[in-house]
């Protein structure tokens, strides 16, 4: 998640739109939203933001690996 994080950024430093984006990585519109604003909310320059090491960067956006998440009682009895 981290490397996809970094291109998105890249992509916004470069002028790249927010629905190219989101196609080219395909992701939603709304999670490359969710990034810029984090990015531009952050007051850093893109170039030390891609400098940032992996747990730099998980701390900063909250990223995490993995997402667990229970099965709803539909999906145990499928």
């Amino acid at each position: 998640m981290i490397a996809k994080l970094k291109n998105i950024l890249r992509c916004y430093a470069v002028g790249m739109g927010i629905k190219e984006t989101a196609n080219t990585f395909h992701i939603s519109r709304n999670t490359v939203r969710k990034y810029v604003r984090l990015f531009i909310s952050s007051g850093k320059p893109t170039d030390q933001l891609l400098e940032l090491t992996e747990e730099q960067l998980r701390e900063m956006f909250g990223c995490t690996e993995f997402r667990h998440r229970e099965p709803s009682q539909r999906q145990l009895e499928l």
